[in-house]
């Protein structure tokens, strides 16, 4: 018995590419630790980092079709992350002000002051990001914490590359104005 094939016309556009098992678990091993650290930083809250990675994944499965070669697995996974963070924003606003979940897991080797410090730094640095609008935010966090090329954050973005620089010059002199009120702030409160 011979089976026939139905030929693809035309009209009929290739039937999706789902990746292989070995594929999509490179990628996922590779860049998970990516994904999470820029849903942190894009505002989802701590308690829904861990659903909304696993959510950025199941869309990298069901839409792998429609990453192309050659391209930032890193710029096409933030531009998934930064949807998904959107939505869980938009999500947390519906249900009003939840209270964040800060679950300290002891490191290996630091000290207390240590993991205090570091702690301290990383809120000062969400809390900045917080108060940045989203263009600027977004341009941050890829420059300066994720370490992105500009013709990487310009892919994930989808916006020119004098655009890309100018976004990024003005957080930097964002975060630097936001240190100054801080430390005015902090002497101010000293002296009283």
């Amino acid at each position: 018995m011979f089976l026939l094939r139905k030929r693809p016309t035309a009209e009929e556009p290739p039937a999706p590419r789902t990746p292989a098992p070995a594929e999509f678990d490179a990628m996922y091993r590779t860049h998970v630790r990516f994904v999470w650290r820029s849903l942190r930083r894009l505002g989802v809250r701590e308690a829904a980092l861990d659903d909304a990675t696993q959510e950025v994944f199941v869309v990298v499965h069901r839409r792998f079709h429609e990453f192309r070669a050659g391209s930032s697995e890193r710029a096409w996974l933030f531009a998934i992350a930064q949807r998904v963070a959107s939505d869980q924003r938009r999500w947390a606003r519906r249900k009003g002000n939840l209270v964040a979940l800060h679950e300290d897991v002891p490191g290996g080797a630091d000290t207390p002051l240590d993991t205090a410090l570091t702690r301290e730094s990383s809120d000062l640095v969400l809390e900045f990001l917080a108060q940045l609008d989203e263009p600027r935010r977004v341009a941050l966090i890829l420059s300066d914490l994720e370490e992105m090329t500009g013709r990487e954050i310009q892919e994930a973005l989808q916006i020119n590359m004098s655009t890309v620089y100018y976004r990024v010059t003005s957080a930097r002199k964002a975060f630097v104005a936001f240190l100054e009120r801080r430390k005015r702030t902090a002497d101010r409160e000293e002296k009283s």
